[in-house]
C-alpha cells in the first residue's frame, strides 16, 4: 500500500492508497458529486464547497485547518491523493494514449 505525507497548516497528514472496491463504491461517487452542479455554484459558494468536499475525503482536517491553509498546500494534497490512488493508471494511460493518438494519425 502507497502513502504519502503532506503538511497541511502545521498538521501532518498521511494520504493512503485505498483499495479498488472502495475508489469504485465511495470516491467515485464523491468525486462526480464534486462536479455535479458545480456549474451552479456562485463565486463566492466556491470556497465553501471546496472545503466541503475536501472534508469527506480527509476527515482529519478540520473547517479551521482548511481556512488556515495554504492553496499552495490543498494542491499538494490533492496532488499526493491521486498520486497515492491513480499513479500506476497514469502510468500507463500516457503510453496509451499516445499509442492512440499514433494509430489515428496514420494515413490510411
Amino acid at each position: 500500500m502507497r502513502t504519502k505525507t503532506v503538511t497541511l497548516n502545521g498538521k501532518q497528514v498521511v494520504v493512503k492508497e485505498q483499495k479498488v472496491k472502495t475508489l469504485r463504491e465511495d470516491v467515485a461517487p464523491k468525486l462526480f458529486g464534486i462536479l455535479e452542479g458545480a456549474e451552479d455554484i456562485e463565486m463566492k459558494d466556491i470556497v465553501p464547497h471546496l472545503e466541503q468536499r475536501i472534508a469527506e475525503f480527509f476527515p482529519e482536517l478540520s473547517e479551521a485547518d482548511l481556512d488556515e491553509a495554504y492553496p499552495s498546500e490543498i494542491e499538494a494534497l490533492i496532488e499526493a491523493y491521486i498520486d497515492v490512488n491513480f499513479g500506476g493508471l497514469k502510468k500507463v494511460m500516457k503510453p496509451l494514449l499516445s499509442f492512440l493518438q499514433k494509430g489515428t494519425s496514420t494515413p490510411r
